[in-house]
């Protein structure tokens, strides 16, 4: 059996970069303008892919953009990662104000009598923002990484082969991403953007493209160049014995020979999917992911809390809030139904007496008077478990009862729903209503008499709609 395709993401830059997978298999690769949360940057990459690749991904998995992540380092004496990890989650959690804040650790090369860690954090609301993003287009999305994380999946293949340092420089139009590695540790991590007048490349004639490559491979090796001296600098035993290049411009013609001619050491293009498609550097951190599926050590940010959310269905909560509802209301009937009784035995045995005396007589039509009145409540009560019952048959599915009024003013019967549902976009909201008041006008024992009250509340991090229907008793089996 075949497995379920997936959508690999990356996030970063301008410009959205992606694959679907069939298993390990890449089926089709591409990229689209961003940014993703346009209103239409996330269906058009998808729209792109399943055009390429004749099946529609079910699930997926995101590479976040840089700017969504907040990088910090801690210098700590020698202590169980456990420890470590408490320490960083109350640091964070004092900045953030998050009681349970969404973080990863890296390990960094020691300094000194000193453990260094990179922590990167993302924000909850960024997460839950990014899952209901993806629902809206259709899919789940099953993993968050960083830029950091994927290329450290990607490189694992590469890792065993270092004795010193090796280096990775992940290229796009806006930023330059360097990762220096030994077998064991991250030794530095560092992102330097590329000033925004040095991006433009375009002219109208060869000349002046060919100039404004010139420029451009002149700022990406001014970034990298800063980066490595800096680098060297802070760590002068750990040369870097081979660099590795991948993103979008790393394929920009004269960069390698140049990094070469500049560093003096091995340059290599890291590429995961040479051959499997146009400009496959540009997705050799996606690769990395797609590797790196189900094997330990892969980072994901999405906690399983979030992941793995317990839910019962919309109708499964309105039939079981109608069910218990009409329980109480049958509990009522009977209790009413034995009061009767109880009434009918106690005039039976009175009545020779109320024969007998007229005072009693008199107390005997009080008392019938009563009994009649009871009987004509009973026979005149309304069929609420048959109004309970449809009311959960004909509720949307979007929507969960909340609760029941009814009261009765002279021969006037009312009765009062209170539902809620979830905070949508308007339109969709708009069909939602729409629907409930369509199921309540086929009912053939109530009659809405009024447009429904809507109010906003939330419940914990969920927005919800409140709704309030005030509807009459139309029910003709009701009336004496």
């Amino acid at each position: 059996m075949k497995d379920s395709p997936q959508i690999f993401i990356d996030q970063r830059g301008q410009q959205l970069r992606a694959l679907v997978t069939d298993g390990s298999r890449v089926l089709a690769t591409t990229t689209s303008p961003g940014p993703l949360d346009s209103p239409r940057g996330l269906q058009d990459l998808v729209a792109k892919l399943v055009a390429k690749a004749g099946r529609k991904p079910e699930s997926a998995h995101l590479v976040i953009a840089d700017d969504q992540v907040e990088f910090s380092t801690y210098r700590l004496q020698e202590m169980p990662q456990a420890d470590v990890k408490k320490i960083v989650l109350r640091s964070i959690s004092a900045a953030t104000g998050e009681k349970e804040p969404i973080f990863r650790l890296t390990p960094l090369a020691p300094q000194q009598d000193k453990d260094v860690f990179l922590a990167e954090q993302i924000p909850r609301e960024t997460v839950l923002r990014l899952r209901q993003h993806f629902a809206e287009s259709g899919l789940q999305l099953a993993s968050i990484s960083t830029g950091l994380q994927a290329n450290l999946a990607a490189f694992t293949v590469h890792r065993d082969e270092i004795l010193q340092a090796h280096a990775i420089f992940d290229i796009s139009p806006e930023a330059v991403t360097a990762t220096f590695l030994s077998s064991t540790e991250v030794l530095h991590h560092e992102t330097q953007s590329i000033q925004e007048t040095d991006r433009d490349s375009s002219s109208d004639d060869e000349a002046g493209r060919g100039r404004a490559l010139k420029r451009r491979l002149f700022s990406i090796l001014n970034v990298i160049h800063g980066i490595y001296s800096q680098y060297m600098l802070a760590n002068p035993l750990s040369p870097v014995e081979k660099v590795w290049l991948c993103g979008p411009e790393s394929a920009i013609e004269g960069l390698t020979e140049s990094l070469f001619d500049a560093m003096d050491v091995e340059v290599a293009t890291f590429d995961l999917l040479a051959g499997q498609g146009y400009e496959s550097l540009a997705f050799t951190p996606l690769a990395g992911l797609v590797t790196a599926q189900g094997k330990a050590g892969y980072v994901n940010f999405i906690p399983d809390e979030i992941l793995k959310p317990v839910r019962v269905g919309n109708r499964t909560l309105a039939l079981a809030a109608g069910g218990i509802v009409a329980l109480a209301l049958l509990a009522i009937a009977v209790a009413s139904q034995l009061e009767i009784g109880r009434l009918e035995r106690q005039i039976k045995n009175e009545s020779a007496e109320v024969l007998a005396l007229q005072v009693a007589a008199e107390a005997e039509r009080g008392q019938a008077e009563s009994l009649r009145f009871l009987k004509k409540l009973n026979d005149s009560a309304p069929p609420l478990y048959a109004i309970l019952g449809e009311i959960a048959n004909r509720l949307p599915a979007e929507i969960q009862l909340d609760g029941l009024n009814y009261r009765q003013e002279n021969d006037i019967e009312e009765m009062e729903l209170l539902a809620v549902t979830r905070h949508a976009t308007p339109w969709q909201n708009e069909r939602i209503f729409t629907a409930l008041m369509t199921s309540l006008d086929g009912s053939q024992h109530i009659a809405c008499k009024q447009e429904p009250d809507i109010a906003m509340l939330r419940s914990g991090e969920e927005k919800l709609i409140k709704i309030k229907v005030t509807c009459q008793m139309t029910s003709p089996e009701r009336r004496p």
